[in-house]
């Protein structure tokens, strides 16, 4: 599955970095809890399917879903 902005492709760089070994005190401190997660659930092979996306055409965060709170009052 190709990354969908270059924050996930950093994100799952990251991941994959961990998981081949590289201390986790080298990460930034709020997503170390994260990256520890997301590499016990993903394979390296799922990782490196992310981290191989070419970043020239991805934008830097993607478009957040709304609030399931401001879906449902958009449903009403």
């Amino acid at each position: 599955m190709p990354s969908t902005s270059k924050a996930q492709h950093g994100l799952m760089g990251m991941v994959l970095a961990y998981k081949r070994g590289k201390a986790i005190d080298s990460f930034p401190s709020g997503v170390r809890k994260r990256i520890k997660r997301m590499a016990s659930d993903m394979s390296e092979e799922q990782l490196s399917d992310y981290t191989s996306t070419k970043t020239s055409d991805l934008p830097e965060h993607s478009k957040k879903r709304p609030s399931r709170a401001m879906r449902k009052a958009r449903a009403s």
